[in-house]
């Protein structure tokens, strides 16, 4: 077993003089609204949260309409070019990947949206998932194929769109171990 050395902090010969800069908008919100709060909720504590697993997000709200729209549309297609458009949009937003994306539509219409995951896609595929890596193109594409696969399941074995991703993910955890 090889063990990696790390340099360690001397306060007798080290200086502290790095600029700090980690999500800067929402670093100074989170200052404002909890620094000396006694009024502190759990909607607060989820950002400092959100905040520290930099996935503070940003989505213009053009995005943000496209979304209230989705969660209505009847008529609604994985498949439709705005489907495809909105997922880009969403891909391209700060602390958004496909993973976030897709559960932010699963969220909005389960009868539509899985969510892919690496464990899904893994239980689907039977090898990892590269998501981040790949273009948006490539990500929008592979989802899409997931999505449908997906919906394939769902109506062989039954049951509604929304239980498949989530048991995709559970066979994941009880035949493939850890990630």
């Amino acid at each position: 077993m090889t063990t990696t050395s790390f340099r360690q902090y001397d306060d007798a010969t080290d200086a502290l003089n790095f600029p700090y800069e980690y999500n800067n908008k929402e670093t100074a919100s989170l200052n404002k609204a909890a620094n000396s709060n006694a009024q502190i909720d759990i909607h607060l504590l989820r950002r400092i949260a959100l905040w520290k697993l930099d996935r503070v997000l940003d989505v213009p709200s053009e995005t943000i309409k496209k979304l209230q729209s989705v969660a209505t549309d009847p008529d609604l297609r994985v498949d439709s070019a705005e489907t495809r458009s909105l997922i880009e949009e969403l891909l391209e937003c700060q602390g958004i990947g496909l993973p976030m994306a897709s559960t932010i539509l699963k969220f909005l219409r389960p009868d539509v949206f899985p969510i892919i995951d690496v464990r899904a896609w893994r239980a689907m595929y039977g090898k990892k998932g590269y998501f981040n890596q790949a273009s948006v193109k490539q990500n929008i594409d592979h989802y899409l194929t997931y999505a449908s696969r997906v919906r394939s399941i769902a109506e062989q074995t039954n049951r509604p769109l929304r239980e498949i991703d989530e048991q995709l993910y559970c066979f994941d955890i009880k035949y493939n171990g850890t990630i």
